[in-house]
């Protein structure tokens, strides 16, 4: 989003699939307002707020506060309201959805008629995959769009939301551990992940064997690993450029943290999946 464009919208009336299509997609800096009710809409809207603050509420529900990092989704045949915060308006992207597989698909990310909103701390991420399937959708990149979209499913169902109910360790913990997953094939360390998070080693420690009943080390190695494996499995990338790919110092070591942990090497692993 370029600093001086304040909105855009981009919209397509043609359907691509029963089943699932994106409608529009588009970004707005908006100004202090007063709040609308909106009509009930035959689709379903995402919206990620990326600045700023503002409110929400479907028809006969309490308002929510929304802010950078939260989403909030208006889904399909239900009225709602919506307005930026006065001292501190809100900027934020949104995708449109119709289709007869949106409300499964979306069910799958924590999205529904009842809880059409998730609180969690501003993923660039995520930012950046709205963005994406804007500027795909703006160009009328079908594939992209498409393909963007179902990234951002994947990496919403996957994600490990922070639920209300969870106490300050848990929640910490659930920073942590996402935090990790974004970060762990840069061959980041366990000092830096305290660092980050302005705990000493200790704490951390004491963290995930309490709730991981891991070490934090053992949690960043067992995701390489299963980065390292589906790799092996389903990509062409060399041995090397995986173990570079998810985070190993040397393809040396890859080779034998994979050997000591799976048992066989990772070409012989690999070999174990094509078809001969």
């Amino acid at each position: 989003m370029k600093k001086e464009e304040q909105a855009d919208v981009v919209i397509n009336n043609e359907v691509l699939s029963n089943d699932f299509s994106i409608c529009e997609a588009g970004f707005e800096k908006c100004r202090p307002s007063k709040p609308v009710e909106y009509i009930p809409i035959n689709y379903w809207v995402i919206h990620y707020c990326i600045d700023g603050e503002g409110y929400f509420s479907l028809t006969n529900s309490p308002n929510e506060h929304i802010s950078a990092g939260d989403i909030f989704m208006i889904p399909a045949h239900c009225g709602n309201r919506y307005y930026p915060k006065k001292n501190t308006p809100w900027t934020y992207r949104w995708i449109g959805l119709s289709g007869n597989k949106v409300t499964e698909l979306l069910k799958k990310c924590n999205l529904s008629t009842n809880d059409y909103v998730i609180h969690d701390a501003f993923d660039e991420n995520i930012n950046k995959i709205f963005e994406e399937v804007y500027q795909y959708f703006k160009r009328n990149n079908t594939f992209g769009s498409l393909s963007s979209v179902f990234s951002l499913f994947e990496y919403l169902s996957s994600k490990e939301l922070l639920p209300e109910e969870l106490g300050t360790k848990e929640h910490l913990l659930l920073q942590i551990t996402n935090y990790i997953k974004r970060h762990y094939s840069d061959d980041i360390s366990v000092d830096e992940v305290a660092k980050v998070h302005n705990i000493d080693r200790s704490y951390l420690f004491k963290l995930f064997q309490k709730y991981k009943k891991i070490t934090p080390s053992h949690y960043i190695q067992n995701l390489k690993l299963q980065k390292a494996c589906s790799l092996l499995r389903k990509s062409s990338l060399s041995v090397t450029d995986i173990s570079y790919e998810c985070g190993f110092t040397s393809p040396s070591y890859f080779s034998k943290f994979f050997v000591d942990n799976i048992g066989m090497t990772p070409l012989k692993y690999r070999n174990r999946f094509i078809i001969k």
